[in-house]
């Protein structure tokens, strides 16, 4: 037995000695070939990080920021027409305080593969300063192409900008004694430019779920449990200076769970940015305060002994996001209340944090709290079971909270260049 634990013992020994000497003679291979590469740490959420890391193969990419010469964070923001990648590059060591910007933009009528390498293309000229000082340059070509076309395309948009969409979803599942199917479909419009942003969206759900069961005297016996809803909404923002804007704001809706035969409603606001708009992608400190007027008609009759009713509403709310090298951190609070009576009011707030405390240990909070005291649509008379249970009905009550904590450390090499899909 003793005999055949050692034998264990020398094989493993033998093949981590093996895998440290390939290793090693990799590493002075590289260094004999002269290929000099630039550390990189990729920050970046939501983000095919495998993909970079496999078509940008003149840097080294390194899984801790303080092995790093350069930090480059990816930040992502939807717009009218597609998604906006700002790509901060901020430099390390001996490249400290030579940092860059670059903006990338990807339409909504790209493929997921036309968007990932239009990426790569942004990442790799983000970084080629950087490469430009080491040997690696000699590895690197560089092209051109010139494609008057595109540009003529851009130049003379006949839809002025506007982007349409239409959608639809459907889902069926179910076994012996129950089964449920979902739709929900839409139409959305949508204008965005620099001075102003055109908002307007119908979407309507719909779900059925029954369920049988088989008595005692063998008759089937079924169950059929159906919510439906519309809504409607139409926003129009208008950019006043690069810190204020203000915006006109229209809702309709129908909800059975909600205890809406129609609401109609309509508001205007104004919105304080205590930075520029312009550094969205790194900061944001903003204030939006918003009146309104709605019309309900109920479907049942409320808790209130209400039919119907108008209601004055003020909203106060505000957005914290911040994304630096040490991490990222996002808030919003809100509170609403009826001007009739401030005592029917709701407060929310939502935080999420992404902190490195140390070399190689990360930290993920968020958390969720509201005080609610402002449900005048609840009807009157008792929930059944089934419409508890099946979450069928709005329900009364006067709190809700959501909380997540994580942690996260890694250690080992400084380097995560290869990808190996293999398995």
């Amino acid at each position: 037995m003793m005999a055949k634990n050692t034998l264990v013992t020398i094989t493993i020994a033998l093949f981590l000695l093996s895998n440290v000497a390939i290793a090693q003679n990799q590493q002075e291979t590289d260094t004999l070939n002269g290929d000099q590469k630039i550390m990189v740490f990729l920050d970046c959420w939501r983000c095919n990080d495998s993909y970079i890391q496999e078509e940008v193969q003149f840097v080294d990419f390194v899984r801790d920021k303080e092995d790093s010469d350069v930090h480059l964070i990816i930040t992502r923001e939807r717009s009218g027409s597609g998604t906006e990648y700002t790509l901060q590059v901020l430099g390390r060591g001996s490249f400290l305080g030579q940092d860059n910007t670059l903006t990338y933009f990807s339409y909504d009528s790209d493929t997921d593969d036309e968007e990932r390498r239009g990426l790569v293309k942004f990442v790799r000229a983000a970084l080629f300063q950087y490469v430009s000082t080491t040997s690696a340059l000699n590895q690197i070509e560089i092209s051109y192409t010139s494609s008057e076309e595109s540009l003529d395309v851009q130049r003379n948009d006949p839809w002025r900008s506007w982007i349409f969409e239409i959608n639809g979803r459907t889902s069926l599942d179910g076994e012996e004694s129950r089964k449920s199917i979902e739709f929900s479909g839409g139409l959305s419009a949508e204008r965005v430019t620099k001075l102003m942003k055109t908002e307007i969206e119908y979407e309507y759900d719909y779900n059925e779920r029954t369920f049988s069961n088989i008595d005692s005297d063998g008759n089937n016996n079924e169950s059929v449990f159906i919510t439906r809803s519309h809504r409607f909404e139409g926003n129009q923002v208008f950019a006043l200076t690069d810190h204020w804007s203000t915006g006109l704001f229209t809702n309709a809706r129908n909800s059975t769970r909600n205890n809406y035969d129609l609401s109609i409603g309509a508001g205007a606001g104004i919105e304080y940015n205590i930075y520029p708009y312009e550094q969205y992608s790194e900061r944001e400190i903003s204030f939006v305060y918003i009146v309104g007027a709605e019309h309900r008609d109920y479907t049942e009759t409320t808790i209130y002994l209400e039919d119907s009713e108008t209601l004055y509403s003020q909203r106060l709310s505000s957005r914290v996001e911040f994304t630096q090298p040490w991490g990222s951190i996002s808030g919003r609070a809100n509170f609403q209340t009826f001007m009739h009576n401030f005592d029917r009011n709701r407060f929310e707030v939502n935080m999420r944090l992404n902190f490195r405390i140390f070399r190689g240990l990360d930290l993920s909070l968020s958390g969720r709290y509201s005080l609610i005291n402002d449900q005048l649509n609840i009807p009157a008379g008792d929930i059944s079971d089934a419409e508890q249970l099946l979450n069928l009905r709005e329900q009364f009550t006067s709190y809700s909270y959501g909380a997540f904590i994580g942690l996260e450390y890694t250690f080992g090499s400084i380097f995560n260049q290869a990808v190996n899909p293999r398995f």
